[in-house]
């Protein structure tokens, strides 16, 4: 998708023409499934594939509004002395994204047994059969300090991932 707005931005929002263009990647995401029941032990397995493109970073700096103050000679509209602004960092030109795709498989392998016209499925699910651990959330804000002696603080730092791998056992009765 492309959001063009370059003409109209410098002569009515502001004289910055910054992100008055966005023109988002293209990016895939994969996902797949597939089931089969060994005919002679009547085993089911499956397995569910997950594959999804790198997501987009943000980077906010919130900059306290004295310091802010001092560049236009003004504070910024609607804004108090004592608060902050934020500013975004990173803008539409200048993109950060993960590194890696993102990709997850999951399996399920039950035995099916019979009793008439009841069917019984026991059996265990295998969550994040690779493990993997990839980074699903992350510290957005860029900490302000005098002299950036802070280098950012925590921005960037992983804020939650994948769940680990684990063992579900379930049991399934169809009547």
């Amino acid at each position: 998708m492309v959001e063009d707005n370059c003409a109209t931005t410098v002569l009515i929002d502001s004289p910055d023409p910054r992100d008055c263009r966005d023109v988002d990647p293209f990016q895939t995401t994969f996902r797949g499934f597939a089931s089969y029941t060994v005919p002679k032990v009547d085993v089911l397995v499956s397995a569910t594939l997950r594959s999804q493109p790198p997501t987009e970073r943000t980077a906010n700096w919130n900059v306290p509004n004295t310091v802010v103050q001092q560049q236009p000679g003004r504070l910024p509209p609607n804004a108090l002395a004592t608060g902050n602004t934020t500013i975004n960092l990173i803008d539409n030109d200048h993109r950060l994204f993960e590194d890696n795709r993102r990709t997850q498989i999951d399996m399920r392998f039950a035995k099916i047994l019979r009793f008439g016209s009841t069917r019984a499925n026991i059996g265990a699910d295998l969550g994040n059969l690779l493990n993997t651990n990839y980074s699903t959330g992350y510290e957005n804000t860029y900490q302000y300090s005098v002299g950036n002696t802070l280098n950012g603080g925590t921005w960037n730092n992983p804020t939650a991932v994948y769940t680990p791998r684990f063992v579900r056992v379930n049991f399934d009765l169809n009547f």
